[in-house]
């Protein structure tokens, strides 16, 4: 069932244009200091804390100036490097082929294979569908300024608890955990960072992704995730996908809670080691 949920935009002040250079070094504080892409200038700029914690130190990066006060901002910090955006590229527009060639038979059903994909994850770095080859993996999609209490806080809320019961088994080691957002134009990086870091999530185990637009429209299409946004209100729908270190999907649940305990043992048989599981 498709439900509403609510997001605000607050008015800020930005930069006539974003911003472009190589992050030096990023003080405890989170005042960071950001070479042009020349290197003939050097700009102070204050982190958020979520993108104090990522760091992005000897990355190239974009950004909007924010200025409140005599600070001025980082917002919106995503990634600039040249070989990672030729990647998210090639990805994208093979995706877009491979959707438009599916029409309306998109969505992927149970034994098919997980699409590609070319994401940065809460720590800014590029991932791919290859780093879960390998690894059972439980996905599905949120916006972190989602307000409805029983959509993207509860999916999230899932999740955690998935984590946690995974935690609690030996053989989940391999289990992975992935979130991918669909409202990435907001939800970048260091802002996915501080809201996994808000419901305690185990960023070793767990992903958050963020990227490029029309790649992760086209994911949602493939996962079979619809949205619509209407005079400030997302409309949605939620499911959990499991997919097996195959990379082909085997269960999907409708609607953003599930029940962990059961999802955690899906996995645990899927990485082989059910026997495992203490009870």
């Amino acid at each position: 069932m498709i439900r509403t949920c609510f997001y605000f935009l607050a008015a800020v002040a930005l930069s006539a244009a974003p911003e472009t250079g190589k992050v030096a070094s990023v003080s405890d504080d989170g005042w960071a200091k950001i070479e042009s892409p020349k290197g003939e200038k050097v700009f102070l700029r204050r982190f958020s804390d979520g993108d104090r914690k990522v760091g992005w130190v000897g990355r190239t990066i974009r950004y909007e100036v924010v200025t409140e006060g005599k600070e001025a901002q980082a917002r919106g910090i995503v990634s600039a490097d040249v070989e990672e955006l030729r990647q998210v590229a090639e990805v994208s527009d093979s995706l877009r082929r491979e959707t438009v060639d599916k029409g309306r038979l998109v969505t992927r059903m149970p034994n098919e294979l997980m699409p590609n994909m070319a994401l940065w994850d809460q720590d800014g770095r590029l991932v791919t569908k290859r780093d879960f080859l390998g690894h059972p993996v439980a996905l599905n999609f949120i916006f972190t300024s989602c307000r409805s209490a029983r959509m993207c806080p509860a999916s999230t809320t899932c999740m955690k608890q998935l984590g946690d019961a995974l935690a609690k088994l030996p053989g989940a080691a391999q289990v992975r955990l992935v979130t991918i957002t669909f409202d990435p134009e907001t939800d970048v990086p260091g802002l996915l960072r501080a809201y996994a870091d808000g419901y305690g999530i185990d960023h070793a185990r767990h992903r958050f992704l963020t990227g490029d637009v029309g790649q992760i429209k086209d994911l949602m299409r493939h996962y079979g995730i619809q949205t619509m946004r209407e005079d400030g209100t997302i409309v949605h729908n939620a499911a959990l996908i499991v997919i097996s270190p195959e990379g082909r999907i085997t269960y999907r649940s409708e609607g953003p809670s599930f029940n962990a305990e059961d999802v955690a043992a899906r996995l645990l048989k899927l990485s082989g080691t059910a026997g495992t599981m203490s009870r």
